[in-house]
């Protein structure tokens, strides 16, 4: 069931709650689908691609930080850049700031597949360019609610 993903619900009866959360799935999957044939050119699963674009907005992250910004636990992280680092994309590097932790910084070859590896903006243009950038940061929004309503 991995690699199918199931039509959208006829629109017109999306509303409860059920229906809502059934649909968030669907999109999240095609969505997935979508960036995991984007990126597969440049050999890379998603969560490594996530790691990646997380280091290329802020180089240095400790592995606790990934692990968050990714919804993941550590052990997870640590089995990512483990990949990345035999990929020669990271290196692990010693915390100035606390000798305790370790740092994920980007290796030179990490930072060139940034501009030779498809932006989330870029995948998501090329599948949905009907949707106007008002409703854009209005679906951030909403869904951005949810997270927070299902976090509490």
């Amino acid at each position: 069931m991995d690699g199918e993903i199931c039509d959208l619900p006829n629109l017109d009866t999306v509303g409860s709650v059920p229906e809502i959360f059934q649909l968030v799935d669907t999109v999240a999957k095609k969505l997935r689908q979508l960036q995991r044939r984007t990126i597969s050119e440049a050999d890379l699963t998603p969560a490594q691609y996530s790691v990646l674009t997380l280091l290329w907005g802020s180089d240095g992250r400790q592995f606790n930080e990934l692990a968050h910004a990714c919804c993941c636990s550590p052990s997870t992280i640590t089995g990512i850049v483990d990949t990345l680092e035999k990929k020669e994309l990271v290196t692990r590097q010693s915390n100035p700031g606390d000798r305790r932790s370790l740092l994920v910084t980007l290796t030179e070859e990490g930072k060139a597949l940034e501009y030779v590896t498809p932006s989330l903006d870029r995948i998501f243009e090329s599948c949905c360019a009907g949707i106007r950038p008002d409703e854009l940061r209005q679906l951030s929004e909403l869904l951005g609610k949810l997270n927070d309503t299902l976090n509490s």
